[in-house]
């Protein structure tokens, strides 16, 4: 095939590759923030009597806060399942709570679901930081972090390495 016959293929390819890349969400250091709405809290008590060994669980629903993972700002773009089990004493506001939580989570986003996990998260302060720790489908092999209410916003900040 001549140079004048590739002329055009590679100007095709050249306008398609750009595109391509801006659709994944591949890459190192990557930030996603979403706004997050949450739904009702299920309190499921659990010994000892008290707040201690109660598991509390919620759906956050994700909206974009810029154009990202396929989707314009503002779209729907999935939910976290967020659970947490309280350690330690805490009033149910939380306020001057002196106690740790166990957080699991798991967020069902465009392209499969990334779930994180900590231990002993500190209830005192904002953001609760929990660790990813695995992923499906696109998100296969993340690791990273999970900002969860970042100086109270509501909001999560997803701070994401795929391989």
């Amino acid at each position: 095939m001549g140079v004048r016959k590739l002329l055009p293929l590679l100007a095709l390819v050249s306008l398609l590759a750009p595109a391509a890349a801006g659709a994944s969400h591949h890459g190192t250091g990557e930030t996603l923030t979403f706004r997050i709405f949450q739904t009702a809290t299920i309190r499921t008590p659990g010994p000892p009597a008290g707040d201690a060994g109660d598991v509390f669980t919620t759906t956050l629903i994700l909206y974009n806060t810029a154009d990202q993972v396929g989707r314009k700002t503002g779209a729907n773009v999935g939910n976290m399942k967020f659970s947490y089990t309280l350690q330690g004493a805490c009033s149910t506001s939380g306020s001057g709570c002196k106690g740790t939580a166990d957080i699991t989570t798991v967020s069902k986003l465009p392209g499969g679901t990334i779930t994180a996990s900590s231990p002993k998260v500190p209830l005192s302060k904002t953001p609760y930081v929990v660790t990813v720790t695995g992923g499906t489908g696109s998100w296969k092999g993340v690791k990273g972090t999970i900002q969860v209410a970042p100086a109270g916003d509501a909001l999560n900040i997803y701070k994401l390495v795929l391989p």
